[in-house]
């Protein structure tokens, strides 16, 4: 067996867990091992530094008075090193504000609440990984190893504002500048910078109650953050407070190279109770709290929070459990008192993007997906008599800025496309809507404070990221990074084998148009036919096929490199194409996906160029959940590989998969028959008899690792050897050890090129 597996150079037994026996049978069939060109794709160039994409510019932002552009950057040596730069608008110069290395005496050591803050920000940085501006572009705030520091500019230099044994987290500074909020032992503190003088504001937190935090499944699943808004006139603080005590605790061993720890995590599992929460305002100097009447129902989600510009009205959207209806609250913030301004409901689901600007006259404007498709709301003051701004069989993506003077909202989206994205500016009465950006591809855009200017960035398949400043007609100012893709680039040795996708359109069994991208080797030669690998999510809430630069991910290049036919494929159910693209998941999932990649799969196998015998299917998350499904469910693929998959969906938490699956418990008023039966993998499990190599962080608490434990013990216990096993200590969802991406990437296409092997 290690004899065989030597000749082949493959190596992938020794590194991992094999109950197959192997090197033997069907699964190990390789004629030759792939050879490695110079200019082809590897694990460890995609993983190297600089980044293949060139310099890394993160989270951009226009000052106040609109002089410069401050940007998170990475380093040559290390692009995930960040250090805080600025740029002259005027002039273009850059110059370094301050070193992340240079405050610090040791390496940072974070504390377990903001890694797992960082993983539900999907945060993969080191040294600053956020930072915010005051209102008069005088001072800006930023967090490092624990601490809280202020960089002024006018003296260029950084102060540190907190030096405690705890961690101060969620930090933010003051439109005045005069205040610093932050949270640390789950309570809220605030120091005045005029005096020094910190203040706590919240109390009464203990190893269940959390004062001023967003839950896990609110961070996670409903892209809130952080837990407290400071009213715009500074004298007020609207904060939560959780209770999770409800939450059973799940005891989950996490694996790590350093030894074995047991976390005893409070995992909201689908069916099963969520933390409380309660909403209360407290004065900036402190006091007793106002709590918040948020309705009698406690088993809902708070799922956003604004204040009115005067500061006297919160606004509150309350979302219900089964996810089906949004109630916006009109708060007193004195008494605490509410009432009910308006409610979104759906038969399906809400997805809540929260696009809520609140007007100086008392209005606000608001995104719905009421149409089918999401569009701009305004409402008159008191949330009435709503008006549509934008309309059309096309969606706004995001409301970037509102500029009340001239009565102009600037947004992304499409209109032509959803394989790109543009940037567009439309009058509050919806007239004179213009495209600003240009180019075909992805384009995206951080406004300053009055919208006079943006930072916009720009991709396609063959341009890597650019930014430059624009004026707010798209004309554009100077380059913060032009990136161009020429013979310095790093990416440059590699553009002779670079391969820009085929785009296509294939129906699906209703009609509906399903967006493609076909990857083909340039050196197929005539009658030749090569194996395929075909990538896949399948999920809600993303998009796989667009016109953008793949800069967090080279595999399909790295498949092609080794001789690959790739394809992607966005199923119903993708995001970017309206609710009703969506809605098709609605108690089917593992179900109208697998139908749509089927429909993909069974074209790729027609191509002249695609030997129908060997293709294999590729995810991660949903994506592994969706690999497993394809294998077992149908026979159009030799093999496959499965990256932290779901399972068995009780096991997910409860914001997620009730959105989509409703209650698993029966005789829940939210509980359909069969949805989790006909979603999990271990009931179509007799199908999955191809090899496939299964893939998990063993520190994952997203998809937690028992998922893959049920999996293993399921197909040990039929007698199956068509899984392989590789585990990583320590990893969670998201991988960070640079070395351990590069040892999975190179499993994967290593499993590849065994199994798919002439």
């Amino acid at each position: 067996m290690g004899d065989r597996v030597q000749s082949l150079k493959i190596g992938l037994c020794v590194a991992s867990l094999v109950l197959s026996g192997c090197g033997s049978g069907e699964t190990a069939k390789l004629a030759a091992s792939h050879v490695v060109k110079p200019g082809d794709l590897t694990p460890a160039i995609i993983h190297s530094d600089p980044s293949l994409s060139g310099p890394t510019l993160s989270k951009p932002r226009i000052s106040p008075d609109g002089k410069m552009v401050t940007v998170l950057q990475g380093r040559d040596s290390d692009a995930n090193q960040q250090d805080l730069w600025a740029y002259d608008l005027a002039t273009g110069k850059s110059k370094l504000l301050v070193s992340s290395t240079d405050l610090l005496g040791a390496p940072e050591v974070l504390s377990a609440e903001e890694k797992n803050r960082r993983e539900r920000a999907r945060e993969y940085g080191k040294g600053i990984v956020s930072y915010s501006w005051d209102a008069k572009s005088e001072q800006i705030l930023f967090p490092l190893g624990g601490d809280v520091y202020i960089y002024n500019l006018k003296t260029r230099t950084a102060t540190q504002v907190t030096n405690t044994e705890g961690f101060e987290t969620d930090a933010h500074i003051s439109d005045s500048g005069n205040y610093v909020t932050y949270v640390r032992g789950n309570e809220l503190y605030v120091t005045d910078l005029t005096n020094g003088r910190e203040r706590q504001l919240s109390f009464g937190a203990t190893d269940v109650i959390r004062n001023a935090t967003a839950s896990f499944v609110v961070q996670e699943e409903l892209d809130r953050a952080t837990g407290y808004w400071m009213s715009p006139d500074e004298t007020r603080i609207a904060y939560t407070q959780i209770d999770e005590s409800p939450i059973a605790i799940e005891n989950r061993i996490e694996f790590s190279q350093s030894g074995v720890e047991t976390v005893a995590q409070r995992y909201p599992f689908a069916g099963t109770p969520n933390a409380t929460v309660k909403l209360g305002v407290v004065r900036t100097y402190g006091r007793r709290t106002v709590w918040v009447d948020i309705g009698q129902e406690k088993d809902i989600y708070l799922a956003r929070v604004y204040w009115s510009q005067d500061s006297q009205h919160l606004y509150v959207g309350v979302l219900s459990r089964d996810q089906k209806s949004l109630k916006m609250l009109d708060v007193n913030p004195r008494t605490g008192t509410s009432r009910l301004m308006f409610e979104e409901t759906s038969p399906t689901w809400l997805n809540i993007r929260g696009e809520f600007t609140a007007l100086a006259d008392g209005g606000f404007l608001w995104s719905s997906e009421r149409s089918g498709f999401r569009h701009i709301y305004r409402y008159g003051a008191g949330g009435v008599d709503p008006i549509q701004i934008t309309e059309g069989e096309w969606p706004v993506s995001r409301i970037r800025c509102v500029n009340e003077k001239s009565a102009k909202i600037y947004f992304t989206g499409w209109q032509e496309t959803p394989l790109e994205q543009h940037v567009f500016s439309v009058g509050f009465d919806g007239r004179g809507l213009q495209q600003l950006s240009k180019g075909a591809g992805l384009n995206s855009a951080s406004f300053s404070d009055n919208c006079l200017s943006y930072i916009g960035t720009f991709s396609n398949k063959t341009t890597p990221p650019q930014t430059r400043a624009y004026r707010n007609t798209g004309e554009p100012l100077i380059w913060l990074n032009e990136n161009k893709l020429d013979d310095h680039h790093p990416y440059a040795p590699y553009l002779d084998s670079h391969i820009t996708p085929q785009f296509g359109q294939l129906e699906a069994a209703d009609g509906t148009k399903l967006d493609y991208a076909l990857y083909k080797p340039k050196d197929i030669a005539p009658g030749e036919k090569r194996p395929a690998i075909t990538i896949v999510y399948g999920g809600p809430g993303v998009q796989r096929v667009h016109n953008g630069w793949d800069s967090k991910g080279y595999l399909p290049q790295l498949f092609v490199d080794n001789g690959f036919v790739v394809f992607l494929l966005d199923n119903r159910g993708a995001a970017n194409r309206g609710k009703a693209f969506e809605d098709h998941l609605y108690r089917a999932m593992g179900k109208a996906e697998v139908v749509d990649q089927s429909v993909g799969a069974n074209f790729l196998k027609r191509l002249r160029f695609v030997d129908p015998d060997r293709m294999g299917v590729y995810g991660w998350s949903y994506g592994g959940y969706m690999s497993l499904h394809m294998l077992a469910q149908t026979d159009l693929y030799k093999s496959g590989v499965s990256g932290a998959p779901v399972t068995d969906w009780r096991l997910y938490d409860t914001a997620y998969t009730e959105r989509y699956l409703g209650d698993p418990n029966p005789g829940a008023k939210n509980y359909t028959k069969g949805s989790y039966e006909d979603g999990d993998v271990f009931t179509h499990i007799d199908g999955l008899t191809e090899p496939f190599l299964l893939i998990h962080g063993m520190a994952d608490d997203n998809v937690v690792f028992r998922h893959s434990i049920m999996l293993m013990g399921e197909m040990q216990k039929r007698g199956r050897h068509n899984m392989r096993i590789m585990t990583y200590p320590g990893e969670k969802h998201g991988f960070r050890s640079r070395e351990n991406k590069i040892h999975r990437d190179q499993q994967i296409l290593d499993f590849f090129l065994e199994t798919l092997g002439e």
